[in-house]
This record gives structure tokens, C-alpha cells and sequence, in this order.
């Protein structure tokens, strides 16, 4: 499928370009300091256990080709115009604030859009996340024609519901009805021309045609797309800005819906678009900003996502049925790294700003001006207000364009993804074949081209200096796999990786992408027959992303 997306209110992801690649030659002995002395890593397979879940390697929108050669495991029907899809008709969207508020046919083939990509996915060997429509308002044709005017500019009328815009008729001409819940029985193929369109219906329609999640049906689905931007985004046929309430309420109608009709499918939401988001609704904003945030306040002044896992669980409880199993975020850097620039200060930000993935004592070098940590500051909400739900980042894009920053971003985020025990998260949209984001996919996924890569089991690793050379460490199938990013783009580092239990027999194979060589991954020569105390002694050239598989013991 194809999507547009606006960047919300923070960031505007364009068109990947190309932009060329450096090459950067390796550096010699005693270039600076650091290389000089080194950098370690240390790993030790017994400590820090914990599975991998195979949907952290996901992406959105992916054709079958892309899908081929880049080793992804989950693929997401989502993006702004999936707010306004019309099932129905199979192949209608809107694209809202994203293209003039029209209809459009982002299939262009006719028939069922969403029913040809489940199949695709399905053939592709690649679960599928699909975003249900919960807004209210779905596309009444593919007619570009078919389009809303006279809708008030970004920011303007959408504070107060009383305003003097009136959306009903750009609704009427644009739109049909969308709810949760069919009152009558199912058709299995509607008639193209319904008045009003049934989400639990479109459930049942793929249940029919693909069987039920459990049985290799659609496995996932999420409850629409970023809610808190839907008066901004959607804002001609939705100009109220959402609140606390209204968020709760229309994911518990919908998950309850989609459940009803395939409780083995896993449910996700709230689809944040960002860090405000994290604390504060729509209405929160107001006119000043979030200094009042009133309607956080009307709800003990608890910051939303938590407010949102604490009524769930209690709604949870009352109807005995769990309705959320993926908290689900959105998340993207907003500093000088934000968007394609490769400018040495662009690309050593876009670095940095990985931290604030999980780091603590990182504070985000943007309007943020604090520390995020965002998959900590998930886990401890979900412990303290939904215990055993699961984490999930939806959107997520480190940018750099076809810039070597942008694949060494790509394989942090990855590694800490692994290591932070996600349950899942899709890059936005899928990285392009052949760039340095789809070479990193490709490390972790299928290095040698024979889907050797990654192991499926994290376990710990330290480096030195984890500013300049991350590691991040797994387990499987008699290996210990050793993922390494040297993220100075200007020098090499020797690598000393130290065995808590040293290596088992046999040669540590080495598999490389580097700036030096940005078209291929490249099979190094073999290091060694296994370690010795001082541990085994690797090259990491500059700008590089290096696999060290080496033999475990037993």
C-alpha cells in the first residue's frame, strides 16, 4: 500500500533521496587516542537472558520485492490515509491534510488493496499489523474529485468543539458512516455502494478468507492511527480535538469488536504520535500550549498513556476479556539529526539521539530539552498500571536518508529493540534496497545472503566506550553472535571482545557493512580459532556495522 505521511507537528519525514555515500578510509595505529588504546566489549551468554521477539524486524507499506531481500518479519497497514479507508470498496482512502483533503485510490488496481497485501504478506512468509479505521469517518469513493473545502488552516478552530466550522458537509461529501459494531449479520462482501461501513465486519471478512490469527490469519491489528493528531490530520471531518475520554472509550469499542470476532488476534494501541502525546491529550493543549493541560488535570493529573493503561485494565477486569495487548507508540528524533541532512553535526546527533531510546542520563538535544528513555518509562507504566502488556513502537525512523549515519542509527535502534525487550516495532515506511538502513536490516536478518544473521536470544554485553563503538550480544544455535557499530565516522578502533566464558573451537567468522564499501556486506577473513584470556583482537573501520560469530562452548 501506498501511503503519504505529514510529519504531525514535529517532524517532516520527505522522500528518501539519494545523497551519495563517503568512503572513509581505515584508520592506522595511534591516529587518536582512542584507537590507540582500544575499545572492549565484554560479553557473558549466561547473564541477562531473554528471547528476542521476531516482530521487532518490522516495516510499513513494503511491496513483496522489498519484503524478498530485506528479511522483515512483520509489515504494517498504517500511515495516515489507513484513518479513512473504506474496506468496502477495498481500494478507498482519504488522504487528508497529507493531499487536499481528497479521496484517493492508493491501490490503483482495483478490487481489495488490503486483502492483496494480507496475501502477499502471508506469501512472503511476513505477519501483517492492520490498522482499523476508528475516526468515524471512512472515504465514500476513490474519486480525487471527491474532496473537502473550505476546511480552517492547521491550529485554527480545533481547540474549542463549538467552533464556526461546520464539518457536516464536507463529511457528506467526502465520507460515510465507520462503527465498531454491525447491529444485523455479517456479509462476507458488502455492497460497495453501503451507507455505512462495519469494522468487526471487515474482521470477519478476513477471517473467512485467511482464518482466524491463531490459525495464520491476520495476527495483529492496531485501533487506527495517532487519535491525538486526528484534529489536526483528519481535522474536515474530525475538528475536535480528541481527549482523555474519548481516546479510552473508542479503543475499548473497537478492540472489543475486533476481539468478539477473532479473540486470538493481539490488539494494539493507543498509536501515540510522539512525546507530548505520552503525557498530555489533544485537549491539553488548549491555548497556551499544555501550560494549563485542563483536561489532564480533570483526570487527577496523571499523564495519559499511563491514565489510558490504568482505565483499560480496570474496564479489562469488569468484562473479564483482555482488550489491549500492545501498548503502542510512535517515535522519532527531533533534534539536528531529525530528517535526511548528513552534515557531520546532523549525523553525530542522529547517533546520539538513539539514547533516548533507553538511556537515563541522555537528555534529548531538541525542544524536549529532557530525558526521554522511552521503553523504560513504557515498562514501568505497564508494570504499575497493566502488568503483561506488551510494548510496541509502530513508527519509528531515525532519518539520514542514504547517508552511512542513517544505517549505523538503523542497527542501534535494532540492537536495542533486542535488547530492551520490545515485543515489536516497524520503521517507517521500509528502508529502500540498497541503502545503508536496508543493510542494517539485512545484518541482523540475512548477512551472508544464506539468512545467517542475528541470534534470537540477547544476552549481555558492555562496551568501553558506547558512544563510540556499541555492542550488543545473542545466542543460537551453538554460536554467540556479536553485533558491533563503530559510530566515529572519521577514525577506526581496534576491538578487544572479551568472553565472560571464552569461545568454543573453531574460527569466529566475520561479516562487515562499512562507508568503505556502502553497496555489499562483505565477508571478512575468519579471526582466530577462539580466544584467548586476553580476549580475541578485531579492526571496526570507521562508519562500520561488523558480525562476529563466534563458536560457544559445548
Amino acid at each position: 500500500m501506498t501511503t503519504r505521511r505529514r510529519g504531525a507537528a514535529v517532524l517532516v519525514l520527505g522522500i528518501i533521496v539519494l545523497a551519495g555515500i563517503a568512503t572513509a578510509a581505515r584508520a592506522t595505529p595511534g591516529e587518536d587516542a582512542l584507537t590507540a588504546g582500544g575499545v572492549s566489549c565484554a560479553v557473558d551468554d549466561h547473564a541477562a537472558v531473554h528471547a528476542i521477539s521476531p516482530y521487532i524486524y518490522g516495516v510499513a507499506g513494503a511491496d513483496p520485492s522489498t519484503l524478498e531481500g530485506l528479511g522483515a518479519t512483520l509489515n504494517r497497514w498504517g500511515g495516515n490515509p489507513s484513518s479513512r479507508f473504506n474496506w468496502v470498496i477495498g481500494h478507498a482512502w482519504n488522504a487528508a491534510s497529507d493531499w487536499e483533503f481528497r479521496n484517493v485510490d492508493y491501490g490503483g488496481n482495483g478490487g481489495s488493496a488490503s486483502d492483496a497485501t494480507i496475501a502477499a504478506n502471508r506469501a512472503a512468509h511476513v505477519d501483517t499489523l492492520l490498522t482499523i479505521p476508528a475516526l468515524g469517518w471512512v472515504a465514500r469513493s476513490a474519486n480525487p474529485e471527491d474532496r473537502s473545502v473550505g476546511v480552517p488552516a492547521e491550529g485554527a478552530g480545533t481547540v474549542d468543539a463549538a467552533v464556526a466550522y461546520d464539518p457536516t458537509a464536507n463529511r457528506e461529501g467526502t465520507s460515510v458512516p465507520s462503527r465498531p459494531r454491525k447491529p444485523g449479520p455479517f456479509v462476507l462482501d458488502p455492497d460497495p455502494a453501503s451507507r455505512i461501513v462495519y469494522q468487526d465486519e471487515w474482521v470477519n471478512h478476513l477471517v473467512a478468507h485467511f482464518g482466524r490469527a491463531g490459525a495464520g490469519g491476520v495476527r495483529l491489528y492496531a485501533v487506527d492511527n495517532e487519535p491525538m493528531l486526528w484534529s489536526v490530520t483528519h481535522r474536515d471531518v474530525h475538528p475536535a480535538p480528541v481527549g482523555y475520554d474519548e481516546l479510552a472509550r473508542t479503543f475499548e469499542q473497537y478492540s472489543s469488536a475486533i476481539k468478539a470476532v477473532d479473540p486470538t488476534a493481539l490488539v494494539a494501541g493507543p498509536e501515540s504520535w510522539g512525546y507530548t502525546d505520552l503525557l498530555y491529550s489533544a485537549l491539553d493543549r488548549g491555548t497556551d500550549n499544555y501550560a494549563t493541560h485542563a483536561d489532564r488535570s480533570a483526570h487527577g493529573d496523571v499523564p495519559l498513556t499511563p491514565w489510558f493503561l490504568r482505565t483499560i485494565h480496570d474496564r479489562d477486569v469488569a468484562s473479564g476479556r483482555r482488550s489491549l495487548d500492545v501498548l503502542t507508540v510512535h517515535y522519532y528524533p527531533q533534534g539536528r539529526g531529525a530528517g535526511d541532512a548528513s552534515d557531520p553535526e546532523a549525523s553525530a546527533q542522529r547517533l546520539r539521539s538513539t539514547r533516548s531510546l533507553w538511556d537515563p542520563a541522555y537528555v534529548d538535544e531538541s525542544w524536549i530539552n529532557d530525558t526521554v528513555r522511552l521503553i523504560p518509562r513504557l515498562r514501568e507504566w505497564v508494570a504499575e498500571d497493566y502488568p503483561g502488556t506488551r510494548i510496541g513502537i509502530t513508527e519509528y525512523n531515525f532519518g539520514g536518508g542514504d547517508s552511512v549515519s542513517a544505517g549505523l542509527a538503523e542497527a542501534e535502534a535494532l540492537g536495542v529493540l533486542g535488547r530492551e525487550n520490545v515485543f515489536l516495532a516497524t520503521y517507517w515506511t521500509a528502508p529502500k534496497p540498497g541503502s545503508p538502513a536496508w543493510f542494517a536490516f539485512r545484518m541482523y536478518r540475512d548477512a551472508d545472503g544464506h539468512g545467517t544473521g542475528f541470534g534470537d536470544t540477547s544476552v549481555a554485553a558492555t562496551s568501553s566506550a558506547p558512544d563510540t563503538v556499541s555492542c550488543f550480544a545473542s545466542r543460537e544455535r551453538g554460536w554467540t553472535d556479536v553485533m558491533l557499530m563503530n559510530k566515529d565516522l572519521q577514525r577506526g578502533h581496534a576491538l578487544t571482545l572479551r568472553l565472560a566464558r571464552g569461545a568454543g573451537a573453531g574460527a569466529v567468522q566475520r561479516l562487515q557493512y562499512s562507508g568503505a564499501d556502502p553497496r555489499s556486506i562483505v565477508r571478512r577473513a575468519d579471526i582466530g580459532s577462539g580466544t584467548s584470556g586476553s580476549g580475541l583482537s578485531a579492526d571496526l573501520p570507521s562508519g562500520s556495522i561488523t558480525l562476529l560469530r563466534v563458536p560457544a562452548h559445548g
